[in-house]
């Protein structure tokens, strides 16, 4: 049997009465609940919640000519 790491991606949307999103993620962070159920050939040992907030920055592209 081997052991492996995995990482979930999840999207949420959710509304929320913080006005921080420090406080938000934080509660989130605390005291949701994610669930994974084991597989016959695959069980679960550990989950946690880890959130990010990316941004993805708007790209200005210039062409160039040589």
């Amino acid at each position: 049997m081997r052991y492996e790491t995995m990482f979930i991606m999840v999207r949420v949307s959710v509304h929320t009465h913080h006005d921080s999103l420090a406080d938000m993620v934080s509660e989130i962070e605390s005291s949701s609940l994610v669930t994974l159920k084991d597989t016959p050939k695959v069980k679960i040992l550990e989950t946690e919640i880890l959130l990010s907030r990316v941004r993805n920055p708007k790209v200005n592209r210039t062409s160039v000519k040589g």
